[in-house]
């Protein structure tokens, strides 16, 4: 039997979160229409290209961990992980109750303080400015059909 030896485990790692990330998106995305063998595109076409492409990345990464020697996994910053992560989950509860401004507006707010040093006026006026350049692309130039303010 031939012995293994992970030679990166960084890239171990990355394997592991590609791998969940395609096959989670394709068990989510199997009730989805579109792209299977003789259908069109449809709703799950796009869905289930990416979870693909991830799964390939996740093979390659896997691969990789195994041939190429690479560095050891580094410090994971754990306070930045789980803010940005709950910005993520507080935008997608928002934005039907709030509206999409005030969710683009406060999902950047929460994840500034992933920062230690968070400065409350650059961090506010980055929410602003985003939530603005984004509120103009998606609803305005891309039509996109979200509320400005307020829920449903």
């Amino acid at each position: 039997m031939i012995g293994l030896k992970i030679r990166a485990p960084q890239d171990l790692g990355a394997a592991a979160i590609f791998l969940v990330i395609g096959l989670v998106g394709l068990y989510f995305g199997a009730s989805l229409g579109g792209m299977r063998l003789g259908n069109q595109l449809g709703s799950g076409s796009m869905p289930r290209a990416l979870s693909w492409i991830s799964l390939g990345f996740g093979v390659v990464m896997l691969v990789r961990a195994f041939v190429i020697k690479g560095p050891p996994i580094a410090h994971i910053p754990w306070r930045a992980v789980v803010i940005v992560s709950a910005a993520v989950v507080l935008f997608g509860a928002l934005i039907e109750f709030v509206g999409y401004v005030p969710a683009a507006i406060l999902a950047p707010l929460l994840a500034s303080f992933a920062l230690k040093d968070n400065r409350w006026r650059e961090s506010t006026l980055f929410g602003v400015l985003l939530a603005a350049g984004a509120t103009l692309l998606f609803i305005t130039a891309l039509g996109q059909p979200l509320h400005y303010f307020g829920g449903n």
